[in-house]
């Protein structure tokens, strides 16, 4: 159950990641979309009596630190994205499921061996097929970007850790709500270098309100029971939904790339289930 509930929160990622794709000027607004997001689920809260300036006050400094690694995350994104290369950004990007699978072994939390090697081996090819395939790295202000995008990966990776050992603790729905109210405040430094026009503002409410909000609120309900290797995995699935939704709403064929890399993370997955059982 906790792995749909983890897939259901990245399908709802990869329509939103989709959907910002067709909206121009979307990058740089992304944080707006957080807003929406974060708003939304906190009136939800309240709605649902968590008190939600309640919960914030118990854990002020949680919140803080979710909101400003999601904010670190976005803005080191967002600048790997302008420094580019692309192709090779993408998948940088995703490599937290193999920061999180090292920092494991190095911990002693897991004992390297031919299995957790192959493990390694699906989830770095999925991670390339899901981006493209492309491995063509510059130099200059494409090393720029690529040390970038390793930094938001490691900020998914704190970030997945962190909700993962506190999410059983907390009220799901207005922890959810903060983790995105924060980051958006944080991350309104996106918005003042290109303010978007009121098309795009609407966009992005919409976006966040119905898409990455609901998102949040299944990831935060599906780390409840799953480890951080195993979400962080599984999330790399929102490449892949993006791929299929992007493809399915712009009448263009579903990539052959889409499709493997699913595969390959479903073959993880089923590999580390296998490993956590013996």
């Amino acid at each position: 159950m906790p792995i749909w509930i983890m897939l259901g929160a990245t399908l709802l990622w990869g329509t939103s990641s989709a959907a910002l794709a067709a909206v121009d000027g979307a990058l740089t607004s992304s944080a707006l979309v957080a807003a929406a997001g974060g708003a939304t689920l906190l009136t939800v809260a309240a709605v649902r009596g968590q008190r939600p300036l309640r919960v914030f006050a118990e854990t002020p400094w949680l919140y803080v630190q979710l909101g400003a690694l999601e904010a670190a995350n976005l803005l080191l994104f967002v600048a790997a994205l302008k420094c580019g290369p692309l192709p090779v950004v993408v998948p940088l990007h995703l490599t937290a499921p193999l920061l999180l699978l090292g920092a494991a072994i190095v911990r002693g939390q897991r004992s390297m061996s031919a299995l957790v090697g192959v493990e390694f081996l699906l989830v770095a090819v999925a991670i390339v097929v899901a981006a493209g395939g492309s491995t063509d790295i510059g130099t200059g202000r494409a090393v720029l970007g690529c040390v970038l995008a390793v930094g938001s990966a490691i900020c998914v990776a704190l970030l997945v850790s962190l909700i993962a050992r506190e999410s059983a603790q907390r009220p799901t729905v207005a922890s959810a709500g903060w983790q995105l109210a924060i980051a958006s405040v944080l991350g309104a430094v996106l918005i003042a270098s290109d303010p978007p026009n009121a098309s795009v503002v609407w966009s992005m409410v919409l976006i966040g309100a119905l898409l990455l909000g609901p998102g949040f609120v299944l990831y935060w309900l599906g780390l409840r029971h799953l480890d951080a290797t195993t979400a962080s995995i599984l999330g790399l699935n929102e490449a892949v939904f993006a791929a299929v939704v992007g493809a399915l709403f712009t009448n263009t064929p579903i990539t052959l790339g889409a499709v493997v890399a699913g595969v390959l993370v479903l073959s993880a997955l089923l590999l580390r289930e296998g490993l956590s059982a013996r």
